[in-house]
Parts: C-alpha cells; structure tokens; sequence
C-alpha cells in the first residue's frame, strides 16, 4: 500500500499540446495547439531524446507594494501603491508533478498526448521544483529591488564619470609637467559591466523558478506542481516511464498510428489516454 499522499508522482510528466506563447501579450494564448502538432512534438522529442528549452520565458508579475516616481511636471516625489509590473526569466524547460488519476484535468489546458519520464531521471537532470507566489507578497516584492537595483546600474554615467576624471588628470600632468599613473579604467569599467551582466543572468536564471499567480489562477497554475530546468534535457529510453496518446481526437487514432509506427523497449508503457485516463 502506498504511503504517498495523492498529490505526488514518481512520474512527471511533459504534455506536448499546450498552448502556444502570445509574444506580444506576454502570455500563453488559451486555444491548445492542434493535435496533430501535438503528435509531431513527441515524435520530434523522441527522436532526438531530447526535451529542449523552448521560446517560453517565464514573465513573473510583480504587484509592487510602494513605487517612487518624479513627477517632472510638479519636480515632487510621488509614491504609487499597487503598481504592477513584471520581470523576465531565461528560457526554461518544464515537467510537472501530476498523479495519473489527474491528468484529465491538466487536459483542459494541454492536450491529451503527453510523455512521463521517472522522477529519479529528472531530479539527476537537475529539475528542480517551482517556486509558487501570489503577485503580490513581499518575497516578489524584495525580488524585484533586487533585480531592478542591478539593472539599474547606470555604465553610461560611469563611462562620463571615467571621461571627466581623464581629462581633469591629463590637465594636472600639464601643470605639473608629469604624467600621474592612474589605474586602467577602461579595463575597470569593463569588469563592471561583465560583473552586471553576470549578475543580471543570475537573477534571470533564479526567476526561471519561480511562478507568479493571482488568487484566481489557484485551481489552475498553483496546482500543476512544475519542475523545471534551464538546460535541455537528454535522456535514454530508460528514463521514460509511460507515453499517454487518445484514441480518438481532432478525428484521428493517435494512439494506434504510435503503436504501429513506434518501436520502443518493453520497459515503456504505452498508454491509450481513453483507457487509462476516462475509464
């Protein structure tokens, strides 16, 4: 008997017909991708063992609490409340911690074709699970001065800065008729920004962990337990555990046409969606 609550897995699983990425919304579209695609993705990931980094960035929306802004109208200091906005993550490769008696419901939002690797194979990969938070908590909140104070670093008034101070040295030199050593500064500079750009990239990769949400979207996206990862994940046939495929969807047997097309060690079950799924 086991000992595990309802809501773990030792499989997690990569559906391939979610919907596709709005770029200019910021957001997944609603309409999931054809099934056809669908098929097409597995094939495509079965093929080359890989699960690859997508275009999907993860867009974590902040509501800050208190935002400081110069009004250049009146030259006063105003404070917003409830400003919302967002940050950006690297790309990110997903699985998710869903128990077999709940893919029906993650249905809904990405199809019925989908692929479960072993949870030991992707915890060795490096997944690691999601960092849920609602829009608007301090965590995201302290996230974000964090994120915006490195962005924030002005190069461009450092590089003035280096400029003036040149030339008010090169002017001492000519008053002193000797040259004053100075410490590279161009090269100084340059550290700086690798330095921001390092920085800049980590908090990139930390926010590919984290997943921000609103307190409509909990029986939606609190609830589908992602891991994730920012690196494309190889692996061998023997970290797959099951492959799930409909019968009948969109007018075609994608279930059938696997089996007959697809060779694959016995070791992995596949899986009619109808049969294990809405029996």
């Amino acid at each position: 008997m086991s000992t595990r609550p309802g809501t773990v897995s030792k499989i997690l699983w990569h559906f391939t017909g979610g919907p596709l990425w709005d770029n200019a919304l910021n957001k997944q579209r609603t309409e999931l991708k054809p099934a056809t695609d669908a098929y097409s993705a597995l094939s495509s990931i079965l093929s080359s063992c890989q699960l690859r980094l997508g275009s999907y960035h993860e867009i974590v929306k902040v509501i800050l609490k208190e935002k400081r802004r110069r009004n250049f109208e009146t030259k006063k200091l105003e404070i917003l409340k409830d400003v919302p906005t967002h940050i950006k993550s690297s790309a990110v490769c997903c699985v998710a911690d869903i128990p077999i008696q709940h893919l029906s419901f993650h249905s809904k939002r990405y199809g019925k074709i989908a692929i479960g690797f072993h949870r030991e194979s992707i915890i060795k990969a490096g997944f690691n699970p999601v960092l849920y938070s609602l829009e608007n908590t301090q965590l995201l909140n302290s996230l974000y001065q964090g994120y915006s104070a490195v962005s924030g670093m002005c190069i461009f008034e450092a590089i003035s800065a280096k400029d003036d101070l040149e030339s008010k040295l090169e002017s001492l030199s000519e008053v002193y008729e000797h040259n004053i050593d100075t410490y590279d500064l161009d090269s100084e500079l340059q550290t700086i920004e690798s330095s921001q750009d390092e920085a800049l990239g980590s908090f990139e990769t930390l926010l590919a962990y984290v997943k921000s949400f609103d307190d409509t979207e909990l029986d939606s996206i609190y609830c589908e337990r992602e891991w994730r990862s920012v690196s494309n994940f190889d692996f061998t046939l023997d970290d797959i555990a099951m492959i799930v495929l409909p019968k009948n969807q969109e007018g075609q047997n994608f279930y059938e046409e696997f089996c007959k097309t697809t060779s694959l060690p016995r070791s992995v079950t596949i899986a009619c969606w109808e049969d294990l799924i809405e029996h």
